[in-house]
């Protein structure tokens, strides 16, 4: 099928997945694709492996740091994380989960062989993961739900996911969470929450966009100065704009 041809395919595709003026909508790019909801970008998915310029390319550096191979995405939407993660010579394995498969099967007409070693599960992403048996290295919880307008972080990533995914972690794993807005709950209170399961942390910021993502473990962390740099290495290595975006810090983890 030609360019033209697959893009009409797969709006079509995209169309029949989702009704409504809140659920995302498919917008064409030079380089591929992406899914939009309420302005915000859920996922970047590229016909090529390489940089979105966004978030995605953090996240996909912050599973760098970890060296293992079973990576768990929670919120797979389109996979905008791959592209950028394969980039970076990243070979893990990636397990995805997400209650709608409309955005799985754009990536998988979109992206090439370069996608790797990639499964693609439809289901709820906490009956998925608390069924699983098999610890992962990495979890990174993406989930978000749009509201009157907006794009929010649903409860169930701040009041539940936190410590299940805390419990389906290898003792040296990570978690991250790439947090948006709560619907009823400040930032604060909603980083203190997310991060109480664990013990050590990393909080990334932007200039350019809202978003905040945490890196967190059990087992201390390297020096933010160095991961810092790993980070903004992974970015440069593939030239995403992103790297002079974000600054990083070292998160305080507050008990209750």
């Amino acid at each position: 099928m030609g360019r033209i041809g697959c893009i009409q395919a797969l709006n079509a595709l995209l169309m029949n997945g989702y009704a409504g003026g809140a659920e995302p909508e498919l917008q064409h790019t030079l380089r591929g694709a992406r899914l939009v909801q309420n302005g915000s970008v859920l996922s970047e998915v590229l016909s090529e492996a390489g940089p979105t310029h966004s978030v995605f390319d953090v996240l996909a550096a912050a599973i760098k740091l970890n060296k293992e191979t079973r990576v768990g995405i929670l919120g797979f939407a389109a996979g905008g994380v791959v592209a950028p993660l394969r980039a970076m010579n990243g070979r893990q394995d990636l397990y995805g989960v997400d209650l709608d498969e409309a955005g799985f099967k754009l990536f998988g007409r979109v992206s090439g062989d370069w996608r790797g070693n990639l499964k693609f599960v439809k289901s709820d992403a906490v009956k998925w993961l608390d069924a699983q048996q098999k610890p992962f290295d990495v979890l990174l919880e993406d989930l978000s739900i749009g509201r009157d307008g907006d794009v929010f972080k649903p409860a169930v990533s701040i009041d539940v996911l936190p410590d299940l995914i805390r419990s389906k972690l290898k003792p040296s794993g990570i978690a991250i969470f790439n947090l948006l807005p709560s619907n009823d709950r400040t930032w604060a209170e909603m980083i203190q929450v997310v991060s109480e399961p664990f013990k050590h942390g990393l909080i990334i910021t932007f200039e350019s966009f809202y978003n905040k993502v945490l890196i967190l473990s059990v087992k201390p962390l390297t020096s933010t100065r160095k991961i810092s740099r790993l980070l903004r290495k992974n970015l440069s290595g593939i030239q995403s704009s992103i790297s002079s975006d974000i600054q990083v810090r070292t998160l305080r983890i507050i008990k209750s």
